[in-house]
């Protein structure tokens, strides 16, 4: 997925989820997020779609549901074993030592697999928990999510003692995208940002995933309560409701990421591209908490002017950086990419 933002085409986006994409993300960006299942033999695999994401004719009349394989010969494929990432120093040590952090979602299976997904979803949990313990990640750089309401549960069954968040409007596991995103149409508008804020904050969740239909367009202002943006007055109420609460927001499109940044928001982003010229004629900077520019620097990237010698969080100073610290994510590692994720075997 090639941007049409981007001004060379040296970089090659690596397909999402894989080794490759995440390990290059964790090291060019200030964390990483990305998607947890439960193979048919109780292992973690990365994979967001509910199908195996090859094409057809390799599939060679095995199932198609990714829980109906085992992790073996998924990664046989070319999708990313979790119990090997873990094992790589090279996705290990940024997370461990520069203050990266990981957002972890949990997918849901479908119901033909099991119905009730909460044990399920425990179980992964409690797997990953006990890996991310093991290698000693700090307990402000990693958060389990999911689009599910009883995450308590999850995490409760699990065991474990990690941080962990809701997708919210939790959207429907059944249905086409279209579909479910018109069924979760009614939580959005019944839910403005202060009141998805202060379910997070009454939760316990050290941080909030969000949409940027908040922040974007005509679909600020469809749901009840007062807007927030990114200019005038809708972003000084969105300064005042945020407070120092840290929030996480996707897709952070090119066009919006300085915007997000200087509102005080973390973003997701699907453009790991770091040679990528934005909309507004600035250049990038992937690494905006763990690699920390002053203001004079951040302006002179609108100018087309990139810092050197920027020196690391890491080496300056001895503090694990948090979730309030503003981010750059890489969703699913290096960003989204095209169907079938896997195009060749």
């Amino acid at each position: 997925m090639k941007s049409f933002y981007a001004n060379t085409m040296e970089w090659k986006q690596p397909p999402e989820n894989t080794h490759a994409s995440l390990v290059e993300a964790m090291q060019s960006m200030d964390g990483v997020e990305f998607d947890l299942r439960l193979t048919a033999d109780d292992q973690l695999v990365v994979h967001h779609d509910h199908e195996v994401s090859i094409p057809e004719q390799y599939l060679d009349g095995r199932p198609k549901l990714v829980e109906e394989w085992d992790l073996a010969d998924l990664e046989k494929v070319g999708f990313c074993s979790f119990e090997k990432l873990m094992s790589d120093r090279d996705w290990l040590t940024p997370w461990q030592e520069h203050s990266k952090v990981a957002c972890l979602e949990i997918k849901r299976c479908l119901p033909q697999i099991e119905k009730d997904v909460t044990r399920r979803m425990s179980r992964i949990m409690q797997l990953a928990s006990e890996m991310v313990d093991e290698a000693g990640i700090h307990h402000e750089a990693a958060v389990f999510y999911a689009f599910h309401k009883p995450m308590e549960k999850v995490a409760k069954l699990s065991g474990s003692s990690r941080p962990w968040s809701r997708l919210l409007p939790v959207v429907p596991r059944t249905g086409s995208h279209n579909g479910k995103r018109l069924r979760a149409l009614p939580q959005f508008i019944t839910h403005s940002f202060n009141r998805l804020l202060k379910k997070q904050q009454n939760s316990g969740a050290p941080m909030m995933p969000c949409a940027v239909d908040y922040f974007e367009g005509f679909k600020r202002f469809i749901h009840l309560g007062m807007p927030v943006g990114l200019k005038g007055r809708q972003l000084k109420r969105l300064q005042k409701i945020l407070g120092n609460f840290p929030v996480y927001v996707w897709p952070g499109h090119p066009y919006m990421e300085r915007d997000l940044l200087e509102a005080g928001l973390s973003i997701l982003t699907d453009f790991a591209d770091p040679e990528m010229v934005l909309p507004c004629g600035s250049k990038r900077w992937m690494r905006p908490a763990t690699m920390p520019l002053s203001n004079e620097q951040w302006q002179g990237l609108a100018r087309g002017i990139v810092p050197e010698d920027v020196a690391p969080w890491h080496e300056i100073s001895d503090k694990q950086l948090g979730w309030k610290a503003v981010r750059m994510i890489g969703h699913r590692g290096c960003g989204k990419t095209v169907r079938p994720v896997i195009q060749s075997i």
